[in-house]
């Protein structure tokens, strides 16, 4: 017997949207878990706040206090929180008030892991951003100065560089007697975009809750209002009872975070009315509304005319005269091995050429460029308009120092160290765990190595170029690293003799290049990050450097190609790619200045490249092991030990 015609249509269930209304149906659960998840992560790390005891001596006439605009503190809290910090061995004290409102509250054990904040090295500078306790000397190294009307915009950012000034010295602790600054969603907001600067996903991620939550409650009634319901009761799970915070408004909490949007544009109409005062106010005196910020912009102004008249006088004439033989072995024979590669990272003008020598497979920049040409291409890299996302990336590079020191361990206890290419001297600062009683000094041809020696994360620092440094260091060092360094130089082999000098018998020379005969070089071309056009001068093949090694009296003890592998290869050639389909408008050497135009590209760019990064992230990750296997990886590490 046959079927009506078309009648199947509507008799069999559509599987898609089936399996579609399952997810959603899931997606309140896994809210739900999360919620319960996180709330127990956050009330531990509350709880685990330390609390400053009430004190009748006086404060230390050495301790400065930072007040954000709009907090005031009593005499009594002064005291708590100096002698506290004294107890402590503190010098800069994070003073999170006892009444402090229940969102910021829950932020602070959001950004804040109280078990690990102070001992870690390379925590982010992260806390209530009310008020600082801070010892007058770390105060002056940071070039801060003490005031009690402090933008809380600003004081985000204070907060971050003093703890790189006490990488173990910096803690946070409840202080009765201080008031917290007015607060409602639009400030909370801004604090979290400045905060989460360099990670705006964390930002948003509330947003996404939010909207699952929603969805969920939709589709899976009443499930998805009991999940909604655990969102606006979890502030009494996490705040109340036995944590040291007892926020005054927590049992208003839940109005509040069904009433967030409204809270959201009243705060925003009320903090936009302020801002209008202000700049009439500002005109009406004829001063300038924000003098740093008009500051930073003539500075960028200034920076582009530099850059401007640097290329119409032609970026050709930074490169040398072209070589006729490899610099490693003397060979005439050279084979193209990249040809027009452009800038990748700061989408500077410029191609550049790499040559591979048919007798040793040695790789080097060819033609070269000059003394004034790495000037060029390094200005505004690791400081100046990029220091802020260089300090982001140096310090996303922690564990492998870790991992660096560990492989190091086994081999020596130095006495003195010297970490040549040490920048913001991230790796002395790591390595101070594995050698306390070490010695740490580093070099660097940029002001970096300033900036880390006024942290005090290296003892001594040099700037200028390693050879240069002569008689000066010969037979000073135990240890001298060279991570990443090598392939930046233009005389390897100066550099390499320099560090024979530098050692002591015994002594051991740990280098770290990338590997440019990975596959990984081979099939993403100039977008490979190992290649890093135009910075990095020579690629040296590991048979290479062990014999020049040999040749130096340094004898290679280990060396290490699976565990040095770089992942992200991929992901960062995503990266390469939307800095060169919408490079960031602000960029001073770009042909056109900023405009509104150029920062919809950019937005756009973003938008059009998130999925390729999804998609990279993955494969970077599934091939891993690939990449870890013989010597496939994308760097390699070699140690060697002076004998004699």
């Amino acid at each position: 017997m046959s079927k009506p015609r078309g009648r199947w249509k509507t008799d069999v269930p559509d599987a898609g949207l089936e399996n579609t209304v399952f997810v959603l149906r899931l997606l309140p659960f896994f809210v739900g878990t999360g919620l319960i998840i996180n709330g127990v992560r956050l009330r531990g790390r509350l709880r685990r706040l330390d609390t400053a005891p009430a004190s009748g001596r006086p404060a230390d006439p050495e301790h400065e206090f930072l007040l954000a605009e709009g907090v005031t503190i009593t005499e009594s809290a002064r005291r708590a929180a100096s002698n506290f910090a004294t107890r402590e061995r503190l010098t800069v004290l994070d003073l999170v008030p006892a009444g402090l409102p229940v969102e910021r509250t829950l932020n602070v054990a959001r950004m804040v892991d109280t078990r690990t904040y102070r001992s870690d090295r390379m925590a982010r500078g992260r806390g209530a951003f009310q008020a600082l306790l801070v010892h007058r000397s770390v105060l002056e190294r940071a070039g801060i100065e003490a005031r009690d009307d402090i933008d809380r915009i600003e004081l985000v950012a204070i907060t971050e560089k003093l703890k790189r000034y006490a990488p173990v010295s910096t803690d946070l602790a409840v202080v009765d007697g201080v008031t917290p600054a007015p607060d409602d969603a639009f400030r909370r907001l801004k604090l979290q975009r400045a905060a989460y600067k360099y990670e705006p996903y964390r930002t948003y991620l509330p947003n996404l809750r939010d909207t699952i939550s929603f969805i969920g409650a939709v589709v899976t009634f009443p499930f998805g209002l009991i999940v909604s319901g655990l969102y606006w009761l979890q502030p009494f799970f996490v705040c109340a009872g036995r944590v040291p915070i007892q926020p005054r408004d927590l049992y208003m909490s839940p109005l509040n975070r069904i009433l967030t949007g409204i809270d959201f544009m009243v705060g925003s109409a009320r903090n936009g009315r302020r801002a209008k005062a202000a700049k009439q106010a500002a005109q009406a005196a004829g001063v300038p509304l924000d003098p740093a910020k008009e500051q930073a912009e003539a500075q960028a102004a200034a920076s582009r005319d530099r850059y401007q008249a640097e290329i119409r006088a032609g970026v050709e004439n930074f490169l040398e005269p072209v070589q006729a033989a490899c610099p490693w072995c003397g060979s005439p024979s050279l084979t193209p091995e990249l040809r027009d590669a452009p800038d990748v990272l700061l989408r500077k003008p410029g191609r550049f050429t790499y040559d591979r020598c048919d007798q040793c497979d040695h790789i080097f920049q060819n033609p070269r460029l000059s003394v004034a040409g790495l000037d060029f291409y390094y200005r505004d890299c690791y400081d100046g308009h990029h220091a802020g996302l260089a300090e982001e990336v140096l310090a996303a590079a922690v564990p492998a120092h870790r991992e660096r020191a560990g492989m190091l361990k086994p081999y020596a206890v130095p006495r003195a160290g010297l970490d040549v290419g040490g920048g913001h001297g991230h790796f002395c600062n790591v390595a101070r765990d594995v050698w306390p009683n070490t010695t740490f000094d580093a070099l660097d041809t940029s002001d970096g190595i300033e900036e880390a020696t006024r942290r005090r994360w290296v003892d001594h620092g040099y700037r200028g170029l390693f050879p240069d440094l002569g008689d000066d260091v010969d037979g000073r060092y135990d240890v001298i690293s060279m991570f990443h360094y090598l392939e930046h130089t233009r005389e390897p082999f100066l550099e390499l003799d320099t560090a024979a000098k530098a050692l002591v018998t015994g002594g051991h020379l740990f280098i770290e290049v990338p590997n440019a005969h990975s596959p990984a070089a081979s099939v993403l071309k100039s977008y490979w990050v190992g290649w890093f056009t135009p910075q990095h001068q020579h690629f040296i093949p590991a048979d290479n450097l062990l014999v020049a090694l040999r040749q130096r009296g340094l004898t290679p003890v280990q060396t290490q190609f699976g565990a040095a592998h770089q992942s992200g290869a991929l992901s960062l050639a995503v990266f390469f790619l939307l800095m060169k389909i919408a490079p960031d408008p602000k960029l001073p050497w770009l042909p056109t200045p900023p405009s509104t135009w150029g920062k919809v590209r950019r937005a756009l760019g973003v938008v059009a490249v998130s999925p390729l990064f999804v998609v990279a992230g993955i494969l970077d990750a599934v091939s891993q092991p690939y990449f870890t296997r013989g010597r496939r990886a994308t760097a390699y590490r070699v140690i060697a030990r002076k004998d004699g």
